[in-house]
């Protein structure tokens, strides 16, 4: 019985095609829609790629001080004026406990508009943002949406848990955390996941763990080590540093788990 249920889960199917540029995104792949969140840490050098095709675009408070800083400095104009002028963030969201008050007043003036949610100490500025995408989404569009997070990793450690955490507390969105060197995502376990791989971009180094409570059973295909019903908790196994091998990656588990995949020297 058990297995029967397994088998006839719906599949939930990644790729990180939006780090190809739009001209190079794959037939195979469904294409997503996306909203992007910029975060304040430092941006990653594909961020005018990420921009140019984000069908929203957020900075959570502070956010916004990296991009009235750092875009002038990944494009090939450097009249800082104009580069300022072509990317205006449509929402600031957040407590406004980091932004600078020059920029919060340039994008003001830019048509911006500033979500002050200063009143609310209870959550991270990216979940107010997650929160805030969520309910301006249109539910037959949701199925289609993901989210990419920019500078949610690198920094602080308790910021990259709370921001991991968001993964977990939004289990039914697709969101995808991004630095230089990674990215991860959450696999939840009401699905099974096909991962298709941009070998050209990510890789070869990826983990899979568990997040909420321990698997009990976990298999792969497509990896260099792959798990068959393999159980995982902390304290005990986790996978790490493993390879993938294929084109595609499947996992199937009982528990919700985190994918992370290297991402190579972008541009």
């Amino acid at each position: 019985m058990l297995w029967r249920a397994i088998r006839n889960m719906e599949v939930m199917v990644h790729s990180s095609s939006f780090l190809l540029p739009k001209l190079h995104q794959p037939a195979k792949i469904p294409a997503n829609n996306y909203n992007l969140v910029v975060l304040n840490q430092h941006l990653p050098r594909f961020m005018p790629r990420l921009w140019a095709q984000a069908k929203l675009r957020i900075c959570a408070d502070g956010g916004a001080n990296r991009i009235f800083d750092e875009m002038s400095q990944m494009t090939s104009d450097q009249d800082n004026e104009s580069n300022r002028n072509r990317y205006i963030p449509e929402i600031i969201e957040g407590d406004m406990d980091s932004i600078r008050p020059e920029v919060k007043i340039f994008y003001s003036h830019q048509g911006t508009k500033i979500s002050d949610k200063s009143h609310n100490q209870e959550t991270t500025d990216l979940h107010k943002c997650i929160s805030s995408i969520r309910d301006r989404t249109p539910n037959h569009e949701k199925s289609d949406l993901c989210v990419l997070v920019t500078g949610a990793l690198g920094g602080r450690f308790d910021h990259e848990a709370a921001n991991i955490n968001v993964l977990y507390v939004f289990s039914d969105m697709r969101i995808v955390l991004l630095s230089d060197d990674c990215l991860i995502r959450l696999l939840p376990k009401t699905h099974q996941h096909e991962i298709y791989i941009e070998s050209s971009l990510e890789g070869p180094h990826c983990g899979l763990f568990p997040i909420g409570a321990p698997s009990k059973s976990t298999t792969t295909t497509g990896l260099k080590w792959n798990l068959s019903d393999a159980k995982m908790k902390f304290g005990r196994m986790i996978s790490t540093s493993n390879i993938v091998d294929s084109e595609k990656v499947t996992v199937q588990s009982d528990a919700d788990l985190l994918w992370t995949i290297s991402l190579r020297n972008l541009t």
